[in-house]
C-alpha cells in the first residue's frame, strides 16, 4: 500500500506566491493526497482565488474567521486532516517556499529506511541552551530541533503528541513542537539536501517592523518553552541571549525605546504564561482579548 500523505499550506495576503508554491506542490513527483491550505482571513484576494479551488480534486481550502498565526493555522489543519481521513504522513509547508519535484519524495524514502517520526529540511542540535544549525553539507542527521516548515510528520506521533500548540501564535511553535516529540519518545531528523526554495518573506533584517513584533513573540514563547520544559541550562541561555538582544537594541536600534518595551513586555507575558495573538502584527498594538 503505497504511502499518504496530507499536505498543509498556510497562506495569509499573499496570494501570488501562493499560487506558485501549490504548483510546486501539485508537480511533485509524488503527489499529496489531500492539499489543506488555510487562509488566516486573508484581505488581498486570496480568499477569492480560493473559491475558484473548491471542488478541485485534492485541494481543500480552510477559511479562518481571524488570523490564528502559523501555529493556529497548522493545528486547525491537522485536526482537520485527522478527523476527515486517515494519512500516514502530514507535510507541513509554508506559502513562500518552493520545492523541487523530488522534496517529498526523498522525505518519504528516507522515512522508510529510518525510525524517524518527523524530518524536516532545517534543523539543530541543542547544547545547553544553544541551537547549533546542521550545516548544509550534512546527510541526514539526528536532530533536536526541526523547523516545521517543510517537515514531514508521522501522523501517530501526531495522533500521540498532540497538534502544533495555538498558543504560540507565531514564532518558535516547532521548538516547542520538537520538545514535545521527543519527550513522547519520537525522533526528529534533518535531511540537508536543497529542495527548498525559501523566499523569507516574513522579514529579515536588524531594525524591521517584523522583527519589530517577532522579537516580541519570541521573547515569550521562548519563555513558554522554558515554563514547560525547564532546565537551568535553557534558563541561562535565555538570559543571555535576552540581554544581547535588548542591549543591541538600546544601543543601535532606530527606535530602541518601543524595541525594548516590546521585547520586556513580551519576556513578562512569558512569564505570566501568557498565549495567543496578543500583539497584531498589522497595527502593532496590543489585544489581550485574544490570550489563551
Amino acid at each position: 500500500m503505497s504511502d499518504t500523505v496530507c499536505a498543509v499550506i498556510v497562506t495569509y495576503n499573499r496570494i501570488d506566491t501562493l499560487k506558485t508554491a501549490l504548483q510546486h506542490i501539485l508537480d511533485q513527483n509524488k503527489v499529496p493526497e489531500r492539499i489543506i491550505i488555510v487562509d488566516n482571513n486573508s484581505t488581498d484576494g486570496t480568499i477569492d482565488y480560493l473559491r475558484t479551488l473548491e471542488g478541485h480534486a485534492i485541494v481543500h481550502p480552510m477559511y479562518l474567521p481571524s488570523n490564528v498565526g502559523s501555529a493556529g493555522a497548522i493545528a486547525a489543519a491537522m485536526k482537520e486532516g485527522i478527523k476527515n481521513g486517515k494519512f500516514d504522513y502530514f507535510w507541513i509547508l509554508d506559502d513562500d517556499t518552493f520545492y523541487e519535484k523530488n522534496a517529498l519524495n526523498e522525505l518519504l524514502d528516507n522515512m522508510h529506511k529510518t525510525d524517524f517520526a518527523m524530518i524536516g529540511l532545517h534543523g539543530a542540535h541543542i547544547k545547553f541552551g544553544r541551537k547549533i544549525m546542521v550545516s548544509d553539507d550534512a546527510p541526514l542527521t539526528q536532530v533536536d530541533y526541526s523547523l516545521i516548515d517543510g517537515s514531514l510528520i508521522k501522523t501517530e506521533a501526531i495522533e500521540k503528541s498532540g497538534v502544533v500548540d495555538e498558543r504560540f501564535f507565531m514564532m518558535c511553535d516547532d521548538h516547542e513542537y520538537s520538545l514535545r516529540l521527543r519527550q513522547n519518545g519520537f525522533k526528529i531528523g534533518v535531511l540537508k539536501n536543497g529542495a527548498d526554495n525559501r523566499l523569507y518573506l516574513g522579514g529579515h533584517g536588524s531594525f524591521t517592523r517584523a522583527t519589530l513584533w517577532r522579537g516580541y513573540y519570541s521573547a515569550r514563547n521562548h519563555m513558554l518553552i522554558i515554563r514547560k520544559y525547564f532546565s537551568i541550562p535553557n534558563l541561562l541561555a535565555y538570559i543571555w541571549m535576552q540581554i544581547k538582544l535588548l542591549t543591541a537594541a538600546a544601543l543601535f536600534a532606530p527606535d530602541r525605546f518601543k524595541r525594548v518595551r516590546y521585547r520586556l513586555k513580551g519576556i513578562w507575558h512569558g512569564i505570566r504564561g501568557i498565549g495567543g495573538r496578543t500583539l497584531d502584527p498589522g497595527t502593532l498594538e496590543f489585544d489581550m482579548k485574544n490570550r489563551m
